[in-house]
Order: structure tokens, then C-alpha cells, then sequence
């Protein structure tokens, strides 16, 4: 079970991206709307977490310690 949390952690924009598709392969199965929503949520939330992460970063901290 560890690993399989470290694996999401390490990969978090990947899982809530494969979510997200999941979500919107579903809805268009069954055309329910609150699958679109949650989708497009989820996706909404991966691409945040993508763009708050560290490694956007780095170049902040090197241009000041420079």
C-alpha cells in the first residue's frame, strides 16, 4: 500500500489526469453531466497543482542566489 501511495504522490499530475479522462470516457458513455463536471474539475485541479509545483521554482532561487 505504501508503494502504491508513494507512486501517486510521485506522479500526482499523471493520476489526476488519468482520472480525468477516465471521467469524460464516462460521460460520454453515459451522458450523465456530473461526470463532465467532475472531470473537467479534476482536470482544473491537476493542472493548478502542476503549475504551484516546485520545480517552477528553481529558476526563482537560482536568479537570487546568483
Amino acid at each position: 500500500m505504501t508503494a502504491i501511495w508513494h507512486f501517486i504522490v510521485k506522479y500526482e499530475f499523471w493520476v489526476l489526469m488519468a482520472i480525468a479522462v477516465g471521467l469524460a470516457i464516462a460521460h460520454e458513455i453515459s451522458k450523465d453531466d456530473l461526470l463532465a463536471s467532475l472531470s473537467t474539475l479534476v482536470g482544473l485541479t491537476a493542472i493548478v497543482r502542476l503549475a504551484i509545483h516546485p520545480m517552477w521554482k528553481k529558476d526563482e532561487q537560482d536568479e537570487a542566489d546568483g
